[in-house]
């Protein structure tokens, strides 16, 4: 009898001018992909002999603007029974990733969920982050491929054979957002370009329109990042199809930074009866309450938000939103309301949780010495 062998892993990547990150990405792998499969997109420095140190298979592919093109030529070369893939600003969890293959068996379904948590700032803090769930895993040689010149997704056959996942107890860390690496790749206007592209192709989808709404929210062109939203997700109520959660916690981050607190508050609920299991937009409420000065109904929204567990794998988390954020504001709500001992016991536990939460420091060292100064 033949012994069953375990199934092989493909790594594929599309990458340019990656010298900077290419390393910590490949390490993150090389004991547990099979084989490694990059598809270089006109490199101009190191970035392809660092990857043949990593015994990568480089294939070469004209750029043209599409993110999905240039992955499916990676896929060509893919001889795993399953594919891994990740982006050069991303690494797999050391801890978890290492499992990996162990849990790949033949009665799984063909699509893998891993958790990325995306870090965001100026520079590294596990806390200043968001964490959601995505396809990075899926089986080889069932037709699956890339569809997207930007953003681009899994073409998949709606209720197909395909369409089914499973969830991986492994992490991916994604450190693009970080404030100087959008700046140093300018990333924004590539997007851009690439997105207008798209629109001028294509009947507009309501997808395009979020995505492009997300870019002007990222650069702080808030109104007009406003207006697209809006129009996603008008667009999709108009097709009769839900609009995803992350639509809803754009337009009221957005709304925030606006500062525009009542016409948040008029919609936030109806959100909410969207998505009831949405933290984010529990917190949200709670941080337009605090600015419209309703400080009991805020409390009673970061209570809701430390206690709601998040069911939806779609929804992408803030980290904190259901901790040290809440209990932050918690904290500020109380303090609005001269309940100092009550605040100062928030805070603690915002700080306990996130030791570098620079607002609860502030916050609970005055309370401190208010304290200090009555006695």
């Amino acid at each position: 009898m033949n012994e069953k062998t375990e199934p092989k892993l493909t790594l594929c990547m599309i990458v340019k001018n990656e010298e900077r990150h290419i390393s910590r990405c490949l390490s993150s792998v090389q004991d547990i992909a099979d084989e490694i499969v990059v598809v270089d997109t006109g490199s101009e420095d190191q970035t392809v002999q660092i990857c043949k140190s990593f015994n990568a298979q480089v294939y070469t592919h004209e750029w043209k603007n599409d993110f999905a093109k240039a992955r499916n030529a990676g896929l060509q070369h893919a001889k795993g029974d399953w594919i891994l893939f990740l982006d050069a600003d991303e690494e797999l969890d050391q801890e978890t990733g290492s499992i990996l293959p162990s849990l790949l068996h033949d009665d799984l379904p063909s699509l893998g969920l891993l958790k990325i948590i995306s870090y965001t700032g100026k520079q590294w803090d596990e806390n200043e982050a968001f964490e959601s769930m995505q396809t990075r895993l899926f089986r080889n040689h069932q037709g699956i491929s890339f569809k997207g010149k930007i953003h681009e997704t899994l073409d998949l056959e709606e209720g197909g054979d395909n369409t089914a996942y499973f969830s991986l107890p492994c992490t991916i860390h994604h450190y693009g957002y970080l404030d100087q690496e959008e700046k140093w790749k300018q990333k924004h206007k590539r997007n851009i370009s690439i997105l207008n592209e798209e629109f001028s192709q294509k009947t507009s989808d309501p997808w395009l329109v979020y995505h492009l709404a997300s870019e002007c929210y990222r650069v702080k062109e808030y109104e007009k990042a406003l207006h697209l939203v809006n129009g996603s997700i008008f667009q999709f109520l108009s097709e009769q199809r839900m609009p995803p959660s992350l639509l809803y916690f754009l337009k009221y981050s957005i709304l925030l930074e606006l500062k525009r607190y009542e016409e948040a508050e008029q919609g936030i609920d109806k959100a909410l009866q969207l998505y009831p299991d949405y933290v984010n937009l529990h917190f949200c409420k709670g941080v337009i309450l605090y600015h419209l000065n309703k400080y009991r109904a805020a409390i009673k929204a970061f209570e809701i938000s430390t206690q709601t567990e998040s069911k939806h794998i779609e929804h992408i988390i803030l980290k904190g939103a259901s901790d040290f954020r809440a209990f932050y504001y918690m904290g500020a709500c109380h303090a609005e309301l001269n309940h100092d001992m009550t605040a100062i016991a928030y805070l603690k536990k915002a700080v306990k949780i996130n030791p570098r939460f620079k607002d609860a420091q502030t916050l609970l060292s005055q309370l401190k010495k208010d304290q200090r100064t009555k006695a």
